[in-house]
């Protein structure tokens, strides 16, 4: 009697969770069947492990929006950060580029912001250098901001810089994410604490009560963010780790691009810093320290539209950026990404550039540190392939970048992985750059990771064994879960 009751329980649950959470979210039909199907072959298992991983933006989106947006939008008003932010406004930018920053506007906004002088980093050694150098210029506040931030000679180097400024009457606030950073002591932050500074963590994880928002484990800030007196940003795709100086003997080389920005562009990092820092502390920074005027001075010639996404907002619009570039693009679409697990709109952007002539190159690791993801990825590969997608596998270490190049025309930096997870789930950063010269460092850069790099030849999916077909074609099932 006992059992039947455990199973009728089992199976309402079943019941509950498949027709009122999993078919009612926007979701590809291969992914709510791929999700249906997991629930119920594997009842208990299939149950919880989509209570902490697969509930999406539905259900959590208007909780986070509605905690922010009513005491953002007076900071919006009071500092007048959008005038600031766009300048001059986008009449005087190319059709597609107009394009491109009105959708990032209506799904997001953000402004585009003019006249900001811009530089790619490359690798771990120079955003590291770049990162201090800023730090050390502060005379008003620092506002740090990672996915990682490790407890060994890097974390605690960059420990050191903030405290010796908060030291000296500079305001720092430390912002990292609770499940990235899971390896901090608890007391690691207590010197800078101390010194005045303050330091926080995003979405704490706890047991009880587990499936709450703020403890949701599937949702995490994956943003890279430092802003110094809202004058000088950097974002792009790395964190604070020895791991990302190439010094893990396990991991080996680590190749990575970052960006740093000065101009009005960097308001909109600092809007996204301020979001996250009110929704993990509830301290709102209503001041106009934090959203300078714009110097007078031009400090360079891009155009910079630094865009966030997550589970909280109606628009995927870092994918939806994406796609309009690939949609845009003239001659190329150079792509680089750790992770390649694409829905069937980037795929088919990628593959429909390719057959009408676009130079389409897709640079990712030849080892990852995730086999599933590795497999999954190989999974797309054969249609890119056949369309004419030249996909090239890194081998001198591990690649971590996050990059496009589209034409001469458009560079992305950021921490989204061009994959569903990064797209839809992880809260993320992207600045997109109109700007030649960046384009070209960056094209130029590209380059020079082919070097080092293994091309996949077109008939690559014929040299593939029977159950090394099954195995891509298992884990592709499975993409929409990863």
């Amino acid at each position: 009697m006992e059992s039947t009751l455990v199973i009728a329980a089992i199976i309402i649950v079943q019941l509950v969770i498949v027709f009122g959470f999993v078919m009612l979210e926007r979701r590809e039909p291969h992914a709510t069947l791929a999700w249906i199907l997991g629930v119920v072959m594997v009842p208990v298992i299939g149950v919880v492990v989509y209570l902490l991983f697969g509930l999406r933006r539905t259900v959590y989106r208007h909780k986070r929006a509605e905690r922010v947006a009513l005491r953002m939008r007076h900071v919006y008003h009071q500092w007048q950060v959008a005038r600031k932010a766009r300048g001059a406004g986008t009449a005087r930018l190319p059709v597609r580029t107009r394009h491109l920053v009105e959708l990032g506007v209506r799904t997001a906004g953000s402004y585009a912001s003019p006249d900001n002088q811009v530089s790619v980093l490359i690798n771990g050694g120079d955003t590291y250098r770049a990162i201090r150098d800023a730090i050390e210029a502060a005379v008003d506040h620092v506002h740090v901001q990672f996915y990682i931030i490790q407890p060994d000679e890097s974390g605690e180097g960059l420990r050191a810089h903030l405290i010796a400024k908060a030291r000296a009457g500079v305001t720092v606030r430390v912002l990292c994410d609770a499940l990235g950073s899971m390896r901090l002591p608890k007391d690691f932050w207590d010197p800078l604490i101390a010194a005045g500074g303050r330091a926080a963590y995003y979405s704490p994880i706890r047991l009880a009560p587990m499936f709450r928002h703020r403890d949701h484990v599937n949702f995490r800030n994956h943003r890279k963010i430092v802003v110094v007196d809202g004058k000088v940003g950097l974002t792009g795709g790395i964190n604070i780790g020895r791991e990302y100086l190439g010094l893990d003997p396990t991991i080996g080389a680590w190749r990575d691009t970052h960006v740093r920005i000065e101009g009005a562009a960097v308001l909109t990092l600092q809007k996204t810093f301020v979001e996250d820092w009110l929704v993990s502390t509830e301290e709102l920074l209503d001041n106009e320290r934090y959203f300078p005027e714009p110097p007078a001075t031009a400090p360079g010639t891009a155009t910079v539209q630094a865009l966030a996404s997550g589970p909280d907002r109606p628009w995927a619009v870092i994918h939806h950026i994406h796609f309009l570039a690939v949609a845009q693009a003239n001659h190329r679409v150079w792509l680089t990404t750790p992770y390649f697990v694409p829905d069937r709109v980037i795929q088919t952007a990628l593959v429909t550039a390719a057959l009408r002539g676009v130079d389409v190159r897709l640079l990712v690791p030849l080892r990852s540190d995730s086999r599933l993801v590795d497999w999954a990825s190989r999974f797309y590969f054969p249609e890119l392939l056949e369309a004419g997608v030249r996909i090239y596998q890194y081998d001198a270490g591990f690649l971590h970048a996050k990059t496009m190049v589209v034409d001469d025309w458009l560079a992305a930096i950021g921490s989204s992985n061009m994959d569903i997870r990064s797209f839809q789930l992880n809260y993320e950063l992207t600045a997109f750059i109109y700007d030649e010269a960046t384009t070209q460092s960056l094209a130029d850069q590209y380059r020079t990771d082919l070097e080092q790099a293994r091309e996949l030849s077109p008939k690559w999916p014929r040299s593939l064994s029977y159950p090394r077909r099954v195995l891509y074609a298992f884990a592709g099932l499975l993409s929409p879960l990863l």
